[in-house]
């Protein structure tokens, strides 16, 4: 298995600090139900952390002020917006976070007329990818490392998020139908992953860095209902249906690979890289932190099948 070192460390500065409060608590919905997987951060400070499969979380306070703001976002929820002495307020009164279901119009069939053309996209044969650990993705004694030990997070659930930019001609209508990916995983391995699909923002701003200079781009997701896949014990393709979902671009998309839990702290899946090669890979520390396109990297990991009208037909 080849290793990709993927230095996140390098892009961000983060000073340590002394005093540290954890928080314990639970996200729930109106039914009183855990909610599993759900981000709870501080844009501002680009750090966030996500809920196990019941909605529990701990989160240490150190620098973080009572008046700056948290988010606490899922897909199928709306954004809940509190400030920190709020949260903080909350989780020491044993107080469940209450996140409110987002309902949408989910078409039960997508019929694709006559004039629509279906095409692989990204790398067309996952299967046969070769398998690659990301542990470059937390190196010691880099910034990354220190904010995790410093907020008391776990390295097995860092939240690491990586993005294929997936290319299409500009104002044609074209339908996200199927998504695969491959999970490399040993006998005793467990990892628990989940899909994103960003329409491509605009550059924030460039940033230079010991890498090269990297473009810092912000994105919205298009997805109306979570994908969470669960692998264990084997290697194996996973291909997702999400034609259900309706999910329609006109422009340049991102689909994007969130590790939410790996039992051996690191990230394997199948890709294809190449040293020099274009700024089509994307990668951020958490969900709350922005998109940054790597320089001389190309690595590709995900085939997205799509259905688009056919040139002339209108």
């Amino acid at each position: 298995m080849k290793s990709i070192i993927l230095g996140l460390g390098l892009l961000y500065v983060s000073a340590l600090t002394i005093n540290a409060q954890e928080l314990t608590g639970v996200v729930k919905d109106k039914n009183q139900k855990g909610v599993p997987y759900v981000n709870i951060g501080i844009p501002a400070k680009a750090f966030g952390i996500i809920t196990d499969d019941n909605g529990n979380f701990k989160l240490k306070i150190t620098s973080e002020k009572e008046t700056d703001t948290l988010q606490i976002t899922s897909i199928g929820y709306y954004p809940l917006v509190m400030s920190v002495g709020d949260f903080k307020k909350a989780c020491q009164a044993n107080t469940p976070i209450i996140v409110t279901e987002e309902v949408y119009q989910l078409a039960t069939t997508v019929v694709r007329p006559d004039e629509y053309e279906t095409k692989v996209l990204g790398t067309t044969s996952v299967a046969d990818l070769e398998c690659v650990n990301l542990s470059g993705l937390k190196q010691k004694d880099t910034a990354s490392v220190r904010r995790y030990k410093e907020k008391g997070i776990s390295e097995k659930s860092a939240g690491i998020e990586i993005g294929n930019k997936i290319s299409i001609k500009k104002g044609q209508e074209t339908f996200v139908d199927k998504i695969q990916f491959k999970a490399c995983l040993g006998e005793n391995d467990t990892a628990i992953f989940r899909i994103n699909i960003y329409s491509e923002g605009k550059t924030v701003k460039r940033v230079l860095t010991p890498i090269g200079m990297v473009k810092v781009v912000n994105s919205n997701n298009e997805l109306k209902e979570p994908i969470i896949i669960k692998s264990i014990g084997k290697t194996q393709v996973h291909e997702i249906d999400v034609s259900k979902q309706n999910i329609q671009v006109t422009d340049d998309f991102i689909i994007a690979l969130e590790c939410i839990y790996s039992s051996n702290s690191q990230m394997n899946i199948g890709a294809k890289p190449a040293m020099f090669g274009s700024t089509d890979l994307l990668i951020r520390e958490s969900i709350m932190d922005e998109w940054v396109k790597i320089p001389m990297i190309n690595l590709t990991f995900i085939a997205a099948t799509v259905t688009y009208k056919k040139k002339g037909k209108k």
